[in-house]
């Protein structure tokens, strides 16, 4: 027998009894949880109906599991999708063994019978709670996927953007400098002597040697985070012309600062990628420079300190607040505080700490507003080997 069929779309409870009479009694008591309900006397009609309809908590009894003995009827329900997380409330005689049983086929609460209609009630709405709690978290957890989703994809969107603009500024950036070039040279072999003409032809060379050495390191940033950057250590048999070539690469020059170059004996000879520690030092110098007037002092200094050597690169220049120091390292970060005003994308530092912490050493600065900046970092003695894995090709990537 089977009560009124409630509007299948509300919410409702369904109950599994041996007889009528006990569905009934007990409708009773659930229609008070301000739910529809479903009574069922039948086991096939019990089992077909649940092939489509999904009730927010099934109640049933063990005398109607009992008439099907040959039918796991509970593990049955349970592994119906439709059903595996509805809480399932049985009814069953005070044994043990029995509670055991439907606990392992998949029951949410045992209630032995008998037992008051106010204890089914109260485990029931117990049961429609954690229910209720469990679906908020489930939104929860899929809106959070989404977002998840979106951000992965912006930022995809991005590292394209980037990458996309990074390669398409090194190309005519270095047409203008090789025209540049070009036309110094011809200057030259002329005879001509046209100092303003000069000077504004290497002031346009300096600046467009910036422009790819500010689009160079938003690349490398971006290849060192996803693991692509090229990692060759070995050798350095002399720091001190490494740190003068390094001077070399810097745009412009030392534009008429005073360099000073010291290292200690014990760290001439090192271990490290000489590509990357020359970079390093480069982003180190220019940032130096931008920092420091005319007539400044910057100098390269490098000794052996426990099992490291340590490396700075000091300047006589306005300093950075304590404020910006904790963030310059940053992607896209600078200090506010400049005596050039010139802009910078922050990418040169973080490259460095990028490249410092692929030897396996930390960087970090020391500096007083008006009194000068050191940027110090460390090179391990024992310099790790290339991670293989990084070198390895994705099929088709």
């Amino acid at each position: 027998m089977m009560l009124a069929m409630p509007d299948t779309r509300s919410p409702y409870v369904l109950i599994a009894m041996a007889t009528d009479e006990r569905g009934t009694g007990l409708s009773s008591v659930v229609e008070g949880l301000n739910l529809a309900v479903e009574v069922f006397t039948d086991v096939e009609k019990l089992l077909y109906h649940t092939r489509v309809a999904v009730p927010e908590a099934l109640v049933i009894e063990h005398a109607l599991v009992s008439k099907v003995p040959q039918l796991d009827l509970i593990g049955l329900l349970r592994r119906r999708p439709s059903l595996a997380d509805v809480p399932f409330l049985y009814l069953g005689p005070d044994s043990v063994e029995q509670k055991a049983r439907m606990v392992e086929q998949g029951i949410d609460v045992y209630v032995t019978l008998p037992t008051s209609p106010a204890v089914v009630k109260a485990y029931l709405q117990r049961l429609l709670d954690r229910r209720q709690s469990e679906r908020g978290l489930r939104a929860a957890l899929e809106q959070s996927r989404r977002f998840e989703q979106a951000y992965k994809e912006s930022e995809r969107v991005k590292d394209d953007l980037i990458h996309m603009l990074v390669h398409d500024l090194k190309s005519p950036i270095s047409s203008v400098m090789g025209l540049l070039d070009h036309s110094l040279e011809m200057l030259k072999s002329d005879g001509k002597e046209d100092a303003g003409l000069d000077e504004l032809l290497s002031l346009a060379r300096s600046e467009s040697q910036h422009l790819l050495n500010l689009a160079a390191n938003i690349l490398d940033v971006r290849r060192m985070k996803e693991g692509h950057m090229p990692y060759s250590p070995g050798q350095i048999e002399s720091l001190t012309d490494l740190a003068k070539e390094a001077l070399g690469d810097v745009s412009g020059g030392p534009r008429d600062r005073h360099f000073g170059f010291l290292v200690r004996p014990e760290a001439e000879r090192l271990q490290a990628d000489p590509g990357l520690l020359r970079r390093v030092l480069a982003n180190l110098m220019a940032n130096a420079i931008k920092h420091t007037r005319r007539g400044g002092y910057i100098d390269f200094r490098a000794w052996k300190q426990d099992d490291a050597f340590v490396l700075s690169v000091r300047d006589d220049g306005e300093g950075i607040p304590e404020v910006d120091q904790k963030r310059i390292f940053n992607a896209f970060e600078q200090s506010r505080h400049t005596v050039h005003d010139r802009y910078d994308s922050g990418m040169g530092l973080t490259f460095c700490k990028l490249a410092v912490e692929k030897h396996g050493g930390k960087i970090w600065v020391e500096s007083k507003v008006g009194r000068g900046s050191t940027f110090y970092f460390t090179i391990p003695v024992d310099v790790a080997s290339p991670v293989v894995e990084e070198d390895v090709m994705v099929a088709g990537g």
